[in-house]
């Protein structure tokens, strides 16, 4: 993975074990405003296969048409999950409740930008950029108490997420059930 501490990569790369076979997934930085827009709508999908160069996409394209094959989107979540953290610099349902209360107050957050010297449209603006501003003008002057609650409603996994590895072993479990079904 990328570290986007200092600056985003302009490639994020992502080693998957998927059930067995080892893929490389390598994911160019989508622009920012668009992943935010994928985030504020909860459009993993797009994120995750969609953004991907056409030969990787059709890969993954090629999997999830062939009925012979176990792979579903609900399988794709976890890997389009990995892929957010170095996309947005949160998990996906920080980015999402983030992106989409800006989304829902455009004006304002865009006022806010303008006061503080950001522009949101302007080419390279990263997602984690635009996160990191979602972030300062929703909590931005909040006391100590309701600074502490925003961040706990916001970090909060979705109820029923057990957390990456979880994830994982789901997935690969669920995969792993289909395969034997088919072979049955």
């Amino acid at each position: 993975m990328s570290d986007a501490r200092f600056g985003p990569a302009a490639l994020i790369t992502l080693d998957v074990d998927l059930d067995g076979e080892q893929l490389r997934i390598e994911l160019p930085r989508p622009p920012g405003l668009l992943a935010c827009d994928w985030a504020a709508h909860d459009d993993w999908l797009s994120l995750f296969p969609e953004a991907l160069p056409d030969e990787q996409r059709a890969y993954w394209h090629e999997r999830m048409a062939d009925p012979g094959d176990p792979l579903t989107a609900r399988a794709l979540q976890v890997i389009a999950y990995d892929l957010a953290e170095p996309v947005y610099g949160v998990p996906w349902w920080a980015a999402h409740r983030l992106c989409m209360k800006a989304a829902q107050s455009w004006w304002q957050f865009e006022a806010w930008c303008a006061a503080n010297g950001m522009d949101p449209h302007a080419d390279g603006v990263p997602a984690s950029r635009l996160v990191g501003a979602c972030w300062a003008w929703l909590a931005g002057g909040l006391e100590e108490q309701k600074a502490a609650a925003f961040h706990r409603e916001t970090f909060e996994p979705p109820a029923g997420d057990l957390g990456h590895e979880a994830r994982l072993a789901r997935g690969q479990a669920m995969l792993a059930r289909l395969r034997s079904a088919k072979a049955g």
